[in-house]
């Protein structure tokens, strides 16, 4: 039976545009031919990379094709007429090796007769294979180690992030340099071992957070309104902005809502340099869970946005959670309760939805369809005007009744409902269960009086009072902030708030309200089935009520 011939493919290279049309690419395709034609091979392709360097970082089009047909399986064997042909560098001819042995394709060179399909090559590819793992991983582990330092030493590493040049003017090949850039082709700022502020990228970075703190915009109603503007120096000087792109990797073109986000998490802004360090050193796919933490370093680059800006807008998008989206002519929806807001049904967590314009929040367990809950779809409005009425009530009650605040008071008020219970306890009327939770409240109240902040409460009141009054003018997601400044959880039935947890900081505003309890406050034994809060639903306890809820 005749043995299937092996396919092969041939690549060439000239690293000098001038050699394009001399013999060099001509003499390459015949060696490999000839080579292919000695040993019985079909040549089914000749790849060719002509006027590209093999250097480190150079994009060459024609050989990231032939290793996607590697991976694919369309031939069997690569032969070049030189091993400079593949690459000049042995990191990566290693790792290109490797991959093609993983391929199960064959390598050949024709000039230093390298075959790697006779056994004995093979032998030696899984040899090289073996050489090329240890030496990628200790050329990565040094190569982390440079990065680390290069952050310490206030350097960036990889791209200048948008906003930046090198300040190579003169010899300017960036792609927002010629006929884009007013400086270019002027005398070199730098050394280039240093980032400038880019004259026009980095007015865009101060568009994008400015647009996105005015709090009523999206990812991509940002990106939009970048594509359609155009830039105005103070000079008089004048140009359509665009995205910059990187040399050999992307070409400059139009913004998109992933590239303002990114833009909004880079702290290389304000003038900081990160590094971000790995448990698994040297792994190409670090798991999130794998990743260490964040160092910061003093960068020796301008900032372009102030820290204050900067964590307002990453404060804005925790906030919305999300990114909004735009609906016709109608600006973006906020809802200020997701995230704190409950079902007093079911438990399940309340969302935000629109419909026809309006907001609502709606039980997530009938958007989802993961349980039947007779809690109805509630305008935003209603519930939002209700919990900001009852945070102003408690705030300005509150300040009002500061100034007869008496600590010394309270601890006795603790200390004489202690003694009860344990009076109670030793004649039998409470369980233990109950005197234990009457001791805890005692602690926690003792606690919670000792770290008592009477200047940071009044400043929080008068903090809140303030953006009440300021309600129907201010932000959706201030108005967010405002809330949950307030309050950690609230839970509605109906169209009404039946249980809000205040955060700690808004604890100490918190009027409680008293219960018809047994001598002191105390719950009884007869108290049990009165008192018990959500515990008596037929369908299931909630779990997210913890401590310091107030009922309504």
């Amino acid at each position: 039976m005749e043995k299937d011939r092996l396919r092969a493919v041939g690549y060439r290279r000239v690293s000098m545009r001038e050699q394009v049309d001399g013999h060099s690419l001509d003499a390459q395709e015949k060696n490999i031919r000839d080579y292919a034609k000695h040993n019985d091979w079909e040549l089914i392709e000749l790849y060719t990379d002509a006027g590209i360097s093999a250097k480190k970082d150079s994009h060459r089009p024609a050989l990231a094709q032939l290793m996607q047909n590697a991976e694919a399986g369309k031939f069997d064997v690569v032969i070049v007429d030189k091993v400079d042909r593949f690459y000049r560098h042995l990191a990566g001819l290693l790792t290109a090796l490797d991959e093609l042995r993983g391929f199960d394709v064959s390598f050949v060179s024709v000039q230093e007769r390298l075959d790697f399909t006779s056994p004995w090559g093979k032998l030696m590819l899984t040899v090289l294979g073996i050489l090329a793992e240890i030496y990628l991983d200790n050329l990565r582990q040094e190569t982390i180690k440079g990065k680390r330092q290069r952050a310490r030493e206030g350097l960036w590493n990889g791209f200048a992030p948008l906003g930046y040049c090198r300040g190579l003017c003169a010899e300017c090949t960036e792609p927002n340099g010629k006929d884009y850039c007013p400086e270019y082709g002027t005398p070199n700022k730098t050394d280039g071992k240093r980032l400038i502020v880019h004259p026009i990228d980095s007015e865009v970075v101060k568009l994008i957070f400015k647009w996105y703190l005015e709090g009523n915009t999206s990812f991509m109603d940002i990106a939009d309104r970048l594509n359609d503007y155009t830039l105005t120096l103070p000079d008089g000087y004048s140009v359509k902005i665009r995205q910059r792109g990187h040399p050999g990797f992307s070409n400059p073109g139009a913004f998109t809502k992933d590239t303002v986000r990114n833009t909004m998490v880079r702290v290389f802004y304000i003038g900081k340099v990160p590094y971000l360090s790995s448990k698994k050193l040297g792994s190409r796919h670090t798991k999130r869970s794998e990743l260490g933490e964040m160092e910061l370093f003093d960068g020796k680059h301008p900032a372009i946005i102030s820290p204050e800006d900067f964590q307002r807008a990453a404060e804005l998008r925790s906030l919305n959670g999300f990114n909004c989206k735009k609906k016709g002519e109608r600006g973006v929806q906020v809802y200020p309760l997701t995230g704190s807001l409950f079902c007093g049904y079911c438990g399940s967590t309340v969302r935000g939805v629109s419909s026809e314009g309006r907001r609502y929040y709606r039980d997530s367990a009938l958007i989802d369809r993961t349980h039947t809950c007779q809690q109805k779809s509630t305008r935003a409005n209603e519930l939002e005007l209700q919990l900001l009425s009852w945070i102003r009530d408690n705030s300005y009650n509150w300040q009002n009744s500061r100034e007869i605040y008496d600590q010394h008071q309270k601890e006795l008020d603790a200390e004489s409902r202690m003694e009860r219970a344990k009076e109670l306890y030793i004649d039998g009327e409470i369980t233990r269960e109950i005197f234990a939770e009457e001791k805890n409240r005692y602690e926690k109240t003792l606690n919670s009086l000792q770290n008592t902040n009477i200047n940071a409460t009044m400043t929080l009141a008068q903090a809140i009072l303030t953006g009440v009054e300021a309600w129907d003018s201010t932000l959706p997601t201030e108005r967010k902030k405002l809330l949950r400044t307030a309050i950690r959880a609230a839970f509605i039935r109906g169209d009404a708030f039946v249980a809000l947890q205040p955060t700690e900081a808004f604890s100490p505003l918190v009027e409680q309200k008293s219960c018809s309890c047994g001598e002191g406050g105390i719950r009884t034994h007869g108290d049990d089935e009165r008192h018990n809060g959500f515990r008596d639903r037929p369908d299931r306890p909630l779990r997210h009520l913890s401590k310091r809820v107030h009922y309504t």
